[in-house]
């Protein structure tokens, strides 16, 4: 016989009722523990969890778990993980750059009719670019390794856009005339092709090798030198120029900083000082990335800044030299945009290739 209880309910049924309240119960907290639907952004992990391609040597934790939901990586920037500097000190420099800009177009009154402050807005727009895809690299590339391969290309090519710019900038707006008529006008399409060579040869070695080959790392150090040498060449000649004239003046010496700083910035990324002298204890503050990052920002940074005064101050020279003209910068473009347009297209599907079969 059924036995009734007070309530009026079989205690056959108050159990099976007990019981699917508990199993419903424990679904809804397993729902919201897990990381799709919740994410916790105090969780990390080590070097020995995360897959290789993430691996960054000398840093052993704080890694970010991979597949997670894009928003997991968004809202990862008010955690800490090792790449929360990382972020940071690329983003901010976004804002600063804007302000820059907004500050010297009140200053100079920028206008289309005029090709050397159109030039000068290009290179300041490509700081911005750079600095934004490098942010948007580090933010995202944890999630798989289909996102870090290709992220980090758009990263390179954002490098390679502003190493142009800056080459151009340089050679119309802060070069000796002597100088300018020895190398116009190929200089400008060796920058062309100096920044292709340079972004092919770091997508290929990113795709191809592992963080912490030893091809990769010399591939990138030996391509960034001899870009960088080679746009700055007009503004070493103007150091030399300046220096052996005795016209010594302040945007020179914001010049020699702004190498100066580069320098600086290639010798802890190449180093990677100094988390090699203390492995684990620089992984979310103070290691070198993050001090490459601050010494690359505060680099472009000057330049930008030296490039505007010498829009200001050397406008006479533009009645003894060459201007650029809209032509001229249309061309450099559409060139240099569609080589590395195909560049990308080549390298992301080789990313894609490889990230499938690991």
């Amino acid at each position: 016989m059924m036995s009734i209880d007070q309530s009026g309910y079989s205690k056959g049924l108050r159990r099976r009722t007990s019981t699917q309240l508990r199993h419903r119960l424990e679904a809804c907290q397993a729902t919201l523990t897990t990381p799709t639907t919740m994410p916790d952004m105090k969780r990390s992990l080590t070097i020995d969890e995360v897959p290789d391609v993430h691996k960054e040597p000398y840093v052993l934790t704080g890694y970010r778990p991979p597949q997670q939901p894009w928003r997991f990586y968004l809202m990862s920037i008010f955690s800490k993980n090792n790449e929360t500097m990382n972020v940071w000190t690329h983003l901010i420099p976004c804002f600063y750059v804007l302000w820059l800009l907004k500050t010297y177009s009140d200053e100079a009154g920028f206008t289309t009719s005029d090709p050397s402050s159109m030039l000068l807005l290009l290179f300041g727009t490509s700081n911005f670019a750079f600095h934004l895809f490098s942010a948007f690299a580090h933010l995202l590339h944890s999630r798989s390794v289909a996102v870090y391969y290709v992220i980090f290309i758009f990263d390179y090519l954002g490098i390679a856009f502003h190493a142009f710019t800056s080459g151009t900038v340089q050679y119309f707006l802060s070069s000796e005339t002597s100088f300018f008529h020895a190398v116009h006008p190929w200089y400008p399409w060796a920058c062309v092709l100096f920044t292709c060579c340079y972004f092919a040869a770091n997508v290929y070695s990113h795709v191809s090798y592992r963080r912490c080959h030893s091809e990769r790392a010399l591939t990138q150090v030996v391509s960034f030198s001899t870009t960088y040498l080679w746009i700055t060449l007009p503004v070493i000649h103007r150091i030399y120029s300046d220096v052996h004239n005795g016209n010594v003046d302040e945007v020179t010496w914001m010049h020699v900083n702004h190498i100066l700083l580069m320098i600086i910035a290639g010798f802890f990324f190449g180093s990677e000082m100094p988390q090699r002298l203390f492995p684990g204890g620089c992984d979310v503050i103070g290691h070198g990335h993050q001090i490459f990052h601050v010494m690359i920002t505060a680099s472009v940074m000057v330049q930008l800044e030296a490039s505007f005064a010498d829009l200001q101050n050397r406008r006479h020279l533009d009645l003894v030299r060459i201007r650029p003209t809209d032509m001229s910068i249309t061309a450099y473009l559409v060139v240099l945009l569609t080589s590395y347009g195909y560049i990308t297209a080549i390298f992301v599907r080789k990313a894609l290739s490889k990230a499938n079969h690991i």
